[in-house]
């Protein structure tokens, strides 16, 4: 376990998931799950950018995060055949599309797996500054707003008439998701950003009493899930990323059980 490719992987797999616990939190307030997996199944575009000019992933993956998430906050909010079945659709494409151009670089098809599935074991010294810089300036875009963004998630129509601009904050948390998901492409894997999201801040809903103690619960939680996923995966050989997503799931269901029980005892 203490191995430098270990205690990398440990530190960017932290530091994600300690990203992940307030943002996902967010996410589950808007009800925008959607959101994520769009933007993270368009991050291999970026990949497949990144390949054509022959420069590291990070750089083109977050140009093309930030673009995606643009474009689609310039889509109306009402539509006429609803938000989630634009983001299902841009996302899809956007994917197909990459995995199309992967198939005429056969060279490249190698890499494939660990950018779908997640490859933390093999992060360098590059990609946890990048991973630092990426989600510390989510997070700190995040907590610099965090009331607003908690108001605008649970009560829009309030926050409104408070003279607080909800697009204005809608805008703010798509670049903090883009920031995230281009962070964390290396460490879970485009394929399993959302469960990394999503897992962790469900476990700490039903024991949280506040917006913050529910933040800082599935920001620890995916932290020790984290850990415990990479040291499975050093003790018993298995995927990190899906490992980790696997204890996610195992402390969801615990989250579960208490809630029940303590809901019995009243």
């Amino acid at each position: 376990m203490f191995e430098p490719f270990i205690l990398r992987a440990l530190i960017a797999a932290v530091l994600t998931a300690l990203a992940a616990g307030p943002i996902g939190c967010v996410m589950i307030w808007r009800r925008t799950a959607y959101f994520s997996d769009s933007l993270a199944h368009a991050s291999l575009s970026g990949v497949v950018l990144g390949a054509l000019l022959g420069v590291t992933p990070n750089a083109t993956v977050a140009a093309v995060v930030g673009l995606f998430a643009f474009l689609m906050m310039k889509i109306p909010a009402r539509t006429i055949i609803g938000m989630d079945l634009y983001l299902l659709i841009i996302g899809q494409t956007a994917l197909c599309g990459a995995l199309v151009c992967l198939s005429y670089m056969p060279s490249f098809r190698g890499n494939l797996t660990s950018y779908l599935f997640g490859d933390v074991l093999s992060v360098g010294t590059e990609d946890i500054l990048f991973i630092s810089a990426a989600s510390g300036i989510a997070l700190l875009l995040l907590l610099k707003n965090w009331k607003k963004q908690v108001f605008c998630a649970v009560a829009p129509d309030i926050a409104q008439s408070e003279n607080i601009s909800v697009r204005k904050q809608e805008r703010l948390f798509t670049l903090v998701l883009a920031l995230f998901v281009a962070a964390a492409f290396k460490t879970t894997g485009l394929l399993l950003v959302s469960a990394l999201l999503i897992i962790p801040a469900a476990s700490a809903r039903p024991i949280s009493k506040t917006p913050e103690q529910a933040a800082k619960t599935a920001a620890f939680a995916g932290a020790v899930c984290s850990v415990s996923g990479i040291a499975a995966s050093v003790a018993f050989d298995m995927p990190a990323a899906p490992a980790i997503e696997l204890f996610c799931a195992a402390l969801f269901a615990l989250s579960l059980l208490k809630h029940f029980f303590n809901k019995r005892k009243c």
